[in-house]
């Protein structure tokens, strides 16, 4: 069948106003997805916050992460860093951005997209190393360098917790009838849902 969904491939691209060339990649069974927290000051300043695993998903969307990510090797590790890290230094990367990778099983890491924003998974890396991630992208948008925050060497930036997100997925239409937050020593809550909210 894959001729046949080739073409309907360069069929649609080409309706769509592409030039109608289509890609085809490899399937990469049990890979894992994890992500390298970068942030880039105007002054060359360049760290990565340690990394995340954000495997656990459904219908592409992340529901477990952690940080940092538990069973891959040093070598995995290292190598993802430093990758994250050449990539931002070849451009000039200023501002919280995240480093993507698949890392299948038995492979080396696998480059997936740059996302250049705060993700809402940067709550584990918050945790972990104690760099609030959204007040340092606002204060090196105004112009502060990485020295200012306390993060002139990547040897200050220091992974200090282990932190697991678990985020609540409605997949059912319909009103929240009741709600009660988690609590508790370490517990943190980011979120927007109360009794008789009705999600869009």
């Amino acid at each position: 069948q894959l001729e046949t969904a080739f073409g309907a491939c360069v069929r649609e691209a080409a309706a769509g106003g592409a030039q109608g060339g289509v890609f085809v990649e490899e399937l990469l069974r049990e890979a894992r997805h994890i992500e390298v927290q970068l942030l880039g000051d105007a002054h060359g300043g360049l760290v990565h916050l340690h990394e995340r695993d954000c495997s656990v998903q459904r219908r592409r969307q992340k529901l477990i992460e952690v940080a940092p990510a538990l069973g891959i090797s040093d070598a995995e590790r290292a190598e993802m860093l430093r990758h994250a890290l050449a990539l931002g230094s070849a451009c000039g990367y200023r501002s919280a951005g995240t480093v993507e990778f698949l890392l299948p099983k038995g492979r080396g890491p696998i480059f997936i997209e740059v996302n250049p924003r705060i993700q809402v998974e940067h709550t584990v890396t918050e945790e972990a190393t104690g760099v609030d991630l959204v007040a340092s992208q606002l204060r090196i948008a105004a112009g502060a360098s990485l020295a200012q925050l306390g993060l002139a060497r990547q040897q200050d930036v220091v992974l200090t917790h282990c932190a697991i997100q678990a985020r609540v997925a409605m997949s059912v239409p319909g009103r929240v009838t009741s709600y009660a937050a988690p609590g508790g020593p370490g517990v943190r809550v980011d979120g927007c849902v109360f009794a008789g909210y009705l999600p869009p």
